[in-house]
């Protein structure tokens, strides 16, 4: 059975052990003066059993609470706590992989990874794919989606889906539609431009006769 150590008697192992690989900055650390060094230094091992049996009476341990560290290390972990909710919500709600990518700057593994946890593989595989919204469903989303052009993006693309009673896939490919008629009404002009949306990708262009190209927020 492998014996316990105690605090103390583990950190004057880890002392005799930095000595004889010569870093003596260690010792020094811990507050060893250099007699002591020398002294530890050269004890044989029977001396060093007797100076771990006596080294909860040397070595002594004092614990202090940085409360400025303390209280910022929660809110980290409060801000970070209410990130992965909104990226789960995201996934749930139907949110493609690259988009998630775009967005959080997630890799593939961590996509498969986060849908495999949801157990969503069955349902979205791959992240799925975009599926064309309705007219009336087009109309509805660029409208909320406009509507929101103060929210950050992830919450935007959420807010915009539950919003339109659609999904996030179909969030995004109302949003690619809509560039695709704004780049044909812009074909005059010297340079061709494109427009900032996440999830934009090579879709199959819907009839400039809609005319609902609404500006892009």
């Amino acid at each position: 059975m492998v014996e316990k150590q105690t605090p103390a008697q583990m950190v004057l192992q880890h002392v005799i052990q930095s000595l004889h690989a010569g870093e003596y900055h260690v010792a020094l650390d811990d507050g060893f003066d250099w007699d002591e060094i020398r002294a530890l230094e050269a004890l044989s091992l029977q001396d060093f059993q007797w100076m771990k049996d006596q080294s909860r009476h040397f070595i002594e341990f004092e614990a202090r609470i940085n409360h400025v560290q303390v209280r910022l290390a929660l809110a980290r972990r409060d801000a970070q706590k209410t990130l992965q909710a909104l990226q789960q919500r995201l996934l749930v709600a139907g949110a493609p992989r690259h988009l998630m990518v775009q967005l959080f700057g997630w890799i593939p593994q961590h996509d498969r990874n986060q849908r495999k946890l949801l157990k969503l593989d069955d349902r979205l595989p791959h992240g799925g794919r975009p599926t064309n919204p309705t007219l009336n469903e087009e109309e509805d989303i660029l409208a909320a989606w406009d509507q929101r052009v103060a929210l950050a993006l992830p919450e935007r693309y959420l807010q915009t889906a539950i919003a339109s009673g659609v999904d996030v896939r179909q969030v995004c490919r109302a949003l690619s539609l809509r560039e695709e008629r704004e780049r044909d009404a812009l074909t005059v002009a010297p340079r061709r431009q494109t427009g900032p949306t996440a999830c934009r990708q090579n879709v199959p262009r819907r009839a400039a006769a809609l005319g609902r190209g609404a500006a892009f927020a």
